[in-house]
C-alpha cells in the first residue's frame, strides 16, 4: 500500500521515454482514485463536504482517459482490480478505516448544521477527459474530505458496460498490483500505478513502472508526437546506484521501513552494512510480502465470475471458499488468517451522522440473507460475519458481529422479502419510488422496534410541508441518504452473492431463486440518488402517500409528526445490533407487528 517517501526518491532515477507504441498494464484502483481526486479538486470553492463528482462522471472520465491512451497508440493489455486483500494487510486496513471514521466524527462535530448546498452544474467544466486528469497535483483541502463511497464498483460497472474496455477488466483473487507485476514480468511492457511498492517488484528485463501522474503528451499542442512517461526500471536503478549485488532497491526499502529513515540514509546503510541482512529471517519475511500469493487455484471456477463482482463482495466470497481449507477454526488460527475474525467484510464508508445509529444498521437483515446463502459454498459454516463499518478506538477495532441465520430462516426470509418488494412495486408507480419505499420500510421497521421516531417519516413530513432549504443539507437528510444508499448496496451484496452461488453450485430453494430474479432489476450505482436529489424524492414520495403505503405493509398505525424526530441523539446504552436476532433485551425486542420481513394480514386487506 505504498512506502512513504520512497516513490518520490526513486522517481528521479527514471527516464522520460515514449509511451506511444508501448503496451501497458493498469492498476485499476489506483487509476480510479487518481481520477476521483482530480475531479474533487474541480469542485466549486463554495461547495460543501457532500459535493462529490457523480458516479456517471467518474465512469466517463476513466473511460475517456483510457480512450486517450488508445488514441495515442498505447495498447492497454489489462486493467486489474483487487478481489481479495491478504491477511498481512489486515491491520493496515483497520488503521485506515479508523482514520476515516475519526475524520467523519470530526466532520459531524465541526459542521453542526450539515453541509452547504452543492452548486448547480458543480462539475460542468469536466466535459471530456484528458491525460492531465492524472498529472501530479499539490495537496488540496479536498484530500481530507469524504471520498465517494462507491466509486470503485461504480467505475467497474461503467467499464463492464463499455464494449471497448470490458474484456480487458479483471477482478483478481488477490491484490491488483501483484497481478499487474506478474503480467509485466511475464509479458513485458509498462505498469501504470500510483503505488510505490511496485518499484521494488521484479518486472523482468523488459518491464518498467510509470506513475500515473507522469503520463504526459510529448507535445500538448500536437497528438502526432504521442505520449511519454517517466519509466522506472528496477534493473537500471540498481545499476545506477550500485545495488545489484547487495539486494537492490528492495534492500533499501527494507532498511528505510525498518529504521523509519530517509531514502538516502537507507541507501547508505545498504551500501555500508556488513551484516548478512539478505539471509536474515526479517528480510526474508519482507521479501515474502512481495511474492504473488495463490489464494485460489488457477483452475477454480470462481475465477470465471469474480470480474462480475464488486471487490468487497469478491473478497468475502473468496474468504468463504478459503474456509473449507481449514479444519475446525480456533482463536489462534483465525487471527493468523484473517485478523481476529473468521468471515468479515469491510463496508464502504458513507457520509453519515456518527451521532446516530450506523446508516448500515437498518439494512442488516438483507445482508444476513446474503451471508447465509454464502454458506452454501463451504462445508465449514460460520455462525457470524464481522462487519467493519466505522471504528472507534474504544471498541478495540473489533468490528460488529452479525449473526448468520439458519438455512430454514433464510429461505423464509427470502420469500417474505420478495413479497415485500413486490407489494411495494405494485403500489408505487416508478422504480425509483419503489426502492425508496423499501429504504423507508427498513427505517420505519427498525426505528419502531427500537421505540424511536423514524427519521424517514420526519423528513417526508418536512418535504411535503415546507420548501427546500436553499442554503444547505441537514445532517438528517445526509444521514437518510446514506441509509438509502446502504440499503441499495445491501441488496447489491445479496444479488451478487446469489449470482455466485448459482454459478458455482446451481442449487438454491425456489424462494431464494425468486428473490435473485427480482434483484436483477436493481439500478446501477450511477442511478442511485444523492443528497442533492433526496428532498425532491421525499416530497414526491410523500405526495404519492408513500409513508401510508409503508405503514400499511408493516401493519402498523400511521405515523404522526414528532417534534423531536429529527433531533440528533446520542447512541443509546448498549449496541443491540451486535446481538443475535433472538438474543435482544426484552426492552428492544421486535414486536410481531414489525417483524423485519413480515407482511401482516392487516396489510393484505388495505
Amino acid at each position: 500500500m505504498g512506502i512513504r517517501g520512497f516513490g518520490q526518491a526513486v522517481q528521479r532515477y527514471g527516464v522520460f521515454l515514449p509511451l506511444t507504441g508501448d503496451t501497458v498494464v493498469i492498476d485499476g484502483p489506483a487509476l480510479v482514485h487518481r481520477i476521483s481526486d482530480a475531479c474533487m479538486r474541480q469542485r466549486p470553492f463554495e461547495s460543501g463536504f457532500v459535493c462529490h463528482p457523480p458516479y456517471s462522471l467518474l465512469g466517463r472520465m476513466v473511460i475517456g482517459w483510457l480512450d486517450e491512451l488508445k488514441n495515442h497508440n498505447v495498447t492497454v493489455r489489462r486493467i486489474y482490480f483487487d478481489g481479495y486483500l491478504p491477511p498481512s494487510k489486515w491491520d493496515v486496513r483497520r488503521e485506515r478505516l479508523l482514520a476515516q471514521s475519526l475524520n467523519m466524527k470530526a466532520l459531524v462535530s465541526s459542521e453542526h448544521a450539515g453541509s452547504p448546498r452543492t452548486p448547480d452544474n458543480a462539475f460542468g467544466d469536466l466535459r471530456r477527459a484528458d491525460m492531465n486528469l492524472t498529472r501530479q497535483a499539490s495537496r488540496s483541502s479536498t484530500d481530507k474530505l469524504p471520498k465517494p463511497p462507491f466509486m470503485v464498483p461504480a467505475v467497474l460497472e461503467a467499464l463492464r458496460n463499455s464494449l471497448e474496455w470490458r474484456d480487458l477488466v479483471i477482478v483478481v483473487p488477490g491484490e491488483a498490483d501483484m497481478f499487474c507485476a506478474q503480467d509485466v514480468r511475464e509479458n513485458g511492457g509498462t505498469l501504470l500505478t500510483s503505488d510505490s511498492d511496485l518499484l521494488i517488484q521484479d518486472l523482468g528485463p523488459n518491464g518498467s513502472v510509470s506513475f500515473l501522474w507522469d503520463v504526459i503528451p510529448a507535445d500538448p499542442a500536437s497528438k502526432e508526437l504521442g505520449m511519454m512517461a517517466c519509466k522506472i526500471s528496477l534493473n537500471d536503478v540498481n545499476s545506477q546506484l550500485g545495488l545489484t549485488n547487495i539486494g537492490g532497491l528492495p534492500r533499501v526499502a527494507f532498511e528505510k521501513q525498518k529504521g523509519n529513515m530517509g531514502f538516502n540514509t537507507a541507501l547508505q546503510k545498504a551500501r555500508d552494512c556488513r551484516e548478512d541482512t539478505l539471509n536474515s529471517s526479517e528480510y526474508r519475511d519482507f521479501m515474502v510480502e512481495l511474492e504473488l500469493k495463490e489464494y485460489v487455484p488457477s483452475d477454480h471456477p470462481v475465477l470465471n465470475i469474480l470480474s462480475g463482482l464488486d471487490p468487497r463482495i469478491s473478497e468475502i466470497v473468496i474468504q468463504a471458499l478459503l474456509l473449507e481449507k481449514r479444519p475446525v477454526s480456533t482463536a489462534s488460527d483465525t487471527k493468523a488468517l484473517r485478523g481476529p475474525e473468521t468471515l468479515s467484510i469491510f463496508l464502504p464508508i458513507v457520509v453519515e451522522n456518527r451521532n446516530r445509529r450506523s446508516a448500515w444498521t437498518a439494512s442488516m437483515n438483507v445482508r444476513q440473507i446474503a451471508y447465509s446463502v454464502l454458506q452454501c459454498l463451504t462445508p465449514q459454516k460460520s455462525s457470524a460475519v464481522i462487519e467493519y463499518r466505522t471504528l472507534d478506538p474504544s471498541t478495540t477495532l473489533t468490528g460488529r458481529q452479525v449473526e448468520i441465520p439458519s438455512p430454514e430462516e433464510t429461505t423464509n426470509d427470502c420469500a417474505q422479502l420478495t413479497t415485500i418488494l413486490g407489494t411495494l412495486a405494485e403500489r408505487l408507480p416508478s422504480p425509483d419510488m419503489q426502492w425508496l419505499a423499501f429504504a423507508v420500510y427498513q427505517d420505519v421497521e427498525w426505528s419502531t422496534s427500537e421505540q424511536r421516531p423514524p427519521l424517514s417519516a420526519a423528513l417526508i413530513y418536512e418535504a411535503t410541508s415546507q420548501p427546500e432549504d436553499t442554503e444547505g443539507y441537514s445532517w438528517d437528510l445526509i444521514h437518510f441518504t446514506a441509509q438509502f444508499q446502504a440499503c441499495l448496496y445491501s441488496l447489491r451484496i445479496g444479488k451478487q452473492i446469489l449470482d455466485t452461488v448459482l454459478f458455482l453450485d446451481g442449487v438454491l430453494p425456489a424462494p431464494t431463486r425468486k428473490l435473485h430474479d427480482y434483484l436483477t432489476s436493481l439500478p446501477p450505482i450511477f442511478e442511485w440518488p444523492t443528497v442533492e436529489h433526496m428532498f425532491n424524492m421525499l416530497s414526491k414520495f410523500g405526495g404519492l402517500g408513500g409513508l401510508a403505503i409503508v405503514t400499511g405493509v408493516l401493519g402498523i398505525p400511521n405515523i404522526e409528526p414528532s417534534t423531536d424526530s429529527t433531533e440528533s441523539k446520542k447512541r443509546r446504552r448498549g449496541d443491540h445490533e451486535l446481538l443475535s436476532r433472538r438474543g435482544r433485551p426484552a426492552a428492544s425486542k421486535r414486536s410481531p407487528s414489525v417483524n423485519p420481513y413480515a407482511i401482516l394480514s392487516q396489510a393484505s386487506q388495505d
